[in-house]
């Protein structure tokens, strides 16, 4: 699996979109507490509750496995954002500065870390506010 900044991008947004301190929830199974649960649409499950385990692994989540068996994971909680995910968030949220940012990370060969990507995203907002 590849990591996909955009999937990223969305999974924090929908995050941050819920309200009362309940943990947004994905699994196949039943989740027995109170939450919110993820609505992927079309989009793999395993590729979903990879990249919000990726937000844990980068701090920009606090998120929990559910569960694993020999074919992958059960699903996954996200508990809460981090300040640095947070800071991620509102650094991606402007369409236009998004789409300059993935533009530029594809014209210079399709991959980045998130480092580069923070400060990226940090350069042309700043630059938009005319910093």
């Amino acid at each position: 699996m590849k990591r996909d900044w955009d999937l990223v991008r969305w999974i924090l947004g929908e995050a941050e979109s819920r309200k009362g301190g309940y943990p947004l929830v994905l699994t196949i199974g039943q989740y027995n507490s109170s939450h919110h649960k993820l609505n992927i649409g079309e989009r793999d499950f395993d590729e979903v509750c990879e990249h919000m385990l990726l937000l844990n692994d980068a701090g920009l989540a606090e998120v929990r496995e559910l569960g694993r068996t020999y074919t992958g994971s059960v699903g996954v909680a996200l508990d809460r954002l981090t300040m640095a995910g947070h800071d991620f968030l509102d650094a991606a949220r402007n369409e236009k500065i998004w789409k300059k940012a993935m533009k530029t990370v594809g014209e210079k060969g399709g991959t980045v870390t998130l480092g580069v990507l923070t400060q990226l995203l940090g350069a042309l907002v700043r630059h938009e506010f005319g910093f």
